[in-house]
């Protein structure tokens, strides 16, 4: 086991940037503190050898600006908020606006940007903090966010944790994207991924994305993957939530109550390519599945997305059943887990 750390790039304002690698087993991870960003993946493949499988950029600058949100750690609430809106006790707040109409990943500076603070980086332990202050992106409150990655036996774990000086929406979620054929294999072998999600209910969506409100059933639609499908199967059908999205876009509702550890199953998905599974599992009661139908930095549809979440826009949306505000006193725990087999 070993953390190493370099300088990755440097911002324009002269803000150093590091990366740390963690290495354990063979499973590999690097972090960016800037937007706590999950940078490098590479775990074991066919005959031992590594095989990178978190889609990411060659070039360190292209970080600067990262429109994909590619592997960022995003907040203060992931997803969109219809038109950047919301009241909280009676009092209404209006966010930044960087999605058309609506708010999405925390606003125009959101943490994807911001560069965390190390707190410790040791053995098979990353952690990094970062302090949102009051009125940032336009949310109340004052946030304290604690981040950690940890490599376990067949892959690795996120858990964060968070504390706020004023009610607050917060939500958080990993922006990963993902070909377990390698990280070049391209479109043809993401759409020709395997996936299971653990889920017979996603939230159809207006022409900007934002829930309707409706949790409909998966079954005999193209979003049902309660049994194994490739991803490509079936994205270009002529449906109009498919359309919408150009592709899938979509949050689904985690079907399993949340064990003993307060994790649940989330997704199955499994290149062909290489015969390499990654299984996730979350504390978190939804997730967002995208297709990288809009990738700007990579070929369209050359990594897909399992963004563990709360559902999108929920402080809109009491009847989904979410409480997303976090207030004084209390602490907002998740996590996520990443285990890859052959």
């Amino acid at each position: 086991m070993s953390v190493t750390k370099e300088l990755f790039l440097t911002l324009p304002d002269g803000t150093p940037v590091h990366r740390y690698t963690l290495e354990k087993g063979g499973v590999s991870l690097s972090v960016l503190d800037r937007g706590s960003t999950l940078q490098r993946v590479a775990v074991p493949g066919p005959e031992g050898k590594p095989v990178e499988v978190l889609v990411n950029y060659a070039d360190p600058a292209a970080y600067l600006d990262c429109p994909d949100y590619l592997g960022a750690f995003v907040g203060r609430v992931a997803n969109r908020i219809a038109k950047g809106h919301f009241t909280l006790d009676g009092k209404d707040y209006q966010l930044a606006c960087n999605n058309g109409k609506n708010h999405l990943h925390g606003g125009v500076d959101g943490f994807n940007k911001r560069v965390f603070r190390l707190v410790r980086a040791e053995d098979d332990l990353l952690e990094l903090a970062l302090t949102s202050p009051d009125g940032d992106q336009g949310y109340p409150g004052k946030l304290e966010l604690t981040v950690r990655w940890k490599l376990l036996d067949d892959g690795f774990a996120l858990e964060w944790e968070a504390e706020a000086d004023k009610a607050t929406p917060a939500a958080f979620t990993c922006h990963a994207y993902w070909d377990l054929a390698g990280k070049d294999a391209g479109p043809e072998a993401v759409m020709g991924h395997q996936l299971r999600l653990f889920a017979s209910r996603y939230t159809p969506v207006d022409e900007t994305l934002i829930p309707t409100g409706e949790l409909a059933a998966v079954e005999g639609t193209p979003f049902d993957f309660t049994a194994p499908h490739a991803i490509g199967e079936r994205i270009g059908q002529d449906c109009p939530q498919l359309a919408i999205a150009g592709g899938y876009d979509h949050n689904f509702a985690l079907d399993s109550v949340p064990g003993p550890d307060g994790l649940r199953p989330l997704a199955r998905v499994t290149s062909p390519a290489t015969g390499i599974t990654m299984t996730v599992e979350t504390t978190l009661p939804g997730v967002q599945f995208y297709s990288g139908n809009f990738m700007q930095g990579h070929e369209k549809r050359s990594g897909f997305c399992l963004e563990p979440q709360t559902f999108p826009d929920a402080v809109n949306q009491p009847a989904f059943g979410q409480d997303v505000i976090l207030r004084p006193g209390e602490v907002r725990r998740d996590a996520i887990r990443w285990h890859f087999s052959l």
